[in-house]
């Protein structure tokens, strides 16, 4: 190539760089900047105090005169349909609590924010140590193929089995159950110590409360050894030995008289001695202490891994998240530096105690000594968060597959033969393909 033309190309170049930067972005001015938050705690839940708490704090102190709303939506259902439907509407937040389920699919439509550039940012961003104070498996949830970080986490909490160890002893059993056989065995010991009391209003209790949901079907799924996709991990498979075999569990418990429902949370059922075993996100400790206190019942209880067989221990986990959907840049900024400050230790701390969820940054666990003290039941979370199996949030459609298993384990539920749990399993596999394919 000619060294002149050479010459005019670079400085082609040179002036198209000055050019660019002559021409680039402002710098980002986030101040007055208001923000809508959605969240999926209620009006009278401690968490929303919480949540309103760290708002009115940040709305009064944050330097940039950054205005963050706050509003409470329903369940992550109903928040994750409002903001189905607002995408479609353009009527979104610019934060929303949502599982990373969620996060992936409003991403295939190009409406969630890479946090990296957010996270990295010198002025804005995090330093290596306090990345590093960051539970490793938390990190790197929400975290597309690509690298995008589409979700930061806030706290933590596990579906697990919550168990009355002063009854339980009452009964003649020394040591918690371990295997299913063992968990059968002292549930049936219960529901027949109710029945043959003085007191008939209690007949029909005294078991397990049963509440056919995708956490419960999903934590025996995960202690019998069974997870949600196929062996090499590129399609969902429900219709398996480990599937079959946490069914037809549950139901012959059920047929044994060892179960029994109720039409709302089992708390008092707990605390009242009408049922040895219920099952509870780690996030209803508070609720369960209220409901003991309530009842004047000072029996030792506290939480337990769901038991497969084994020595198989199933616990389903959550990280509760926040994600930024994209409007202006100025409101994306402002977004994450709420989420920075919500997030910090110390304000996860007070988080942890109002919620009783578990924390995502080892430093946070160092300030909630006193806490601990206070409520040792929280101590036996901290181990059964270690036990935790995520379900596959990032894999394609999880949002809406999630919703087949609910249904699927109401009627695993109702099922009356293990030809019909197998029907049933096929059928929820058919379910998630379509969802699946759906998407894709």
């Amino acid at each position: 190539m000619p060294k002149k033309l050479l010459t005019m190309i670079f400085a082609t170049l040179i002036i198209l760089s000055f050019t660019l930067t002559a021409c680039g972005p402002p710098p980002v001015d986030v101040s007055g900047v208001v923000v809508e938050f959605w969240h999926v705690y209620g009006e009278g839940d401690p968490r929303n105090e919480a949540i309103l708490a760290f708002v009115e704090e940040f709305n009064a102190s944050n330097e940039y005169g950054i205005t963050v709303e706050a509003l409470d939506q329903g369940s992550y259902n109903d928040l994750e349909d409002k903001v189905n439907a607002g995408i479609q509407s353009g009527d979104t937040p610019q934060i929303a609590q949502a599982y990373t389920s969620a996060l992936n699919n409003w991403d295939t439509v190009d409406m969630v924010v890479d946090l990296n550039p957010f996270v990295s940012d010198k002025t804005y961003g995090l330093t290596e140590d306090e990345i590093a104070d960051i539970y490793p498996g938390v990190y790197s949830l929400g975290v597309t193929p690509g690298g995008a970080r589409l979700a930061w986490p806030f706290s933590q909490s596990a579906n697990v089995m919550v168990y009355n160890f002063t009854w339980a002893k009452e009964l003649g059993f020394d040591a918690p159950p371990t295997t299913p056989e063992d968990l059968k065995a002292q549930l049936c010991t219960a529901a027949e110590a109710n029945a043959t009391d003085d007191n008939p209003d209690n007949d029909g209790t005294g078991g397990m409360v049963w509440y056919a949901s995708a956490s419960n079907y999903l934590s025996f799924l995960h202690a019998f050894g069974g997870v949600e996709l196929n062996a090499d991990g590129t399609a969902y498979d429900f219709n398996t030995p480990a599937a079959k075999a946490a069914a037809l569990y549950v139901n012959d418990l059920k047929a044994s008289g060892c179960t029994f429902e109720t039409e709302s949370y089992p708390n008092p059922e707990q605390a009242n001695r009408l049922a040895l075993v219920t099952l509870s996100s780690t996030s209803g400790l508070a609720y369960y202490g209220y409901a003991f206190a309530d009842a004047e019942n000072d029996d030792e209880w506290g939480f337990l891994a769901f038991p497969g067989p084994d020595g198989g221990q199933g616990v389903d986990a959550f990280t509760q998240t926040f994600g930024i959907l994209k409007s202006t840049p100025e409101q994306e900024l402002a977004s994450w530096l709420f989420i920075k400050y919500l997030t910090a230790p110390a304000n996860q701390a007070t988080w942890i105690e109002a919620s009783g969820y578990l924390p995502t940054q080892y430093s946070t666990e160092g300030m909630l000594v006193d806490y601990i003290a206070s409520v040792p039941q929280f101590q036996s979370t901290l181990a059964l968060a270690a036990l935790g199996q995520g379900e596959p949030e990032t894999f394609t459609a999880w949002y809406s597959v999630r919703r087949a298993v609910d249904d699927a384990a109401a009627m695993l539920y109702a099922a009356e033969s293990a030809e019909t749990v197998e029907a049933i399993l096929a059928e929820l596999n058919i379910t998630a393909a379509e969802l699946v394919a759906e998407i894709e």
